[in-house]
């Protein structure tokens, strides 16, 4: 009998591990649909999205980083709003870790090197992890932190991104996104961290 409940003990530690592990693929980011496999592909994207469809996402297209010359694969995503049009550009980064952006329109246009706003590939609930980059020239932390995973991939997930001033550690910006399949991002709670 304490080998049968040994056994399904094991069992059941196991499984609950591993349900709060997922991959979290690129489509959930572009709305796109979701695929059974665990590659990291650029799938065709061309959705609006958000409660007033002022956004939209398309791509992906071919991208000539003006610093390096380098042509890179892209999704441009858009926001229309009363002072204008933001335009962003992101791709796939840190070694498939999250899709970040490379390009932002606003403040007159900025580079982002290494940039990361959106977990890919296998993530854990609670896990947080950490990148190194920067922003127009200047170095910045980023951190995420998954929230609520769910267990299949076209689950939704829930996670916090934070982003840090390297020089003096300083918070610079604390938000948490949602993100559902078919609808890109569905939720963003902004902390208004006072600059």
């Amino acid at each position: 009998m304490k080998k049968l409940i040994f056994i399904f003990s094991f069992i059941l530690i196991t499984n609950l591990s591993l349900a709060s592990e997922r991959f979290i693929p690129l489509e959930l980011f572009t709305g796109g649909e979701i695929r059974d496999d665990t590659e990291i592909k650029f799938t065709k994207a061309n959705l609006l999205f958000g409660e007033k469809k002022r956004k939209k996402i398309v791509g992906p297209e071919d991208w000539k980083n003006p610093q390096t010359g380098k042509l890179v694969k892209v999704y441009k995503r858009t926001r229309k709003s009363q002072s204008g049009v933001k335009t962003q550009l992101f791709t796939v980064t840190n070694d498939g870790q999250c899709i970040g952006r490379v390009w932002d329109s606003r403040r007159g246009g900025r580079i982002i090197v290494n940039g990361c706003k959106f977990p890919l590939g296998v993530w854990k609930e609670g896990e947080t992890r950490s990148f190194e980059g920067s922003s127009g020239g200047k170095p910045r932390k980023i951190e995420l932190t998954i929230l609520k995973l769910g267990k299949k991939q076209n689950s939704s997930i829930k996670f916090n991104w934070k982003l840090y001033n390297m020089k003096n550690g300083k918070l610079m910006d604390d938000n948490d996104y949602t993100f559902s399949p078919g609808k890109a991002m569905v939720g963003l709670n902004d902390k208004n961290i006072s600059k």
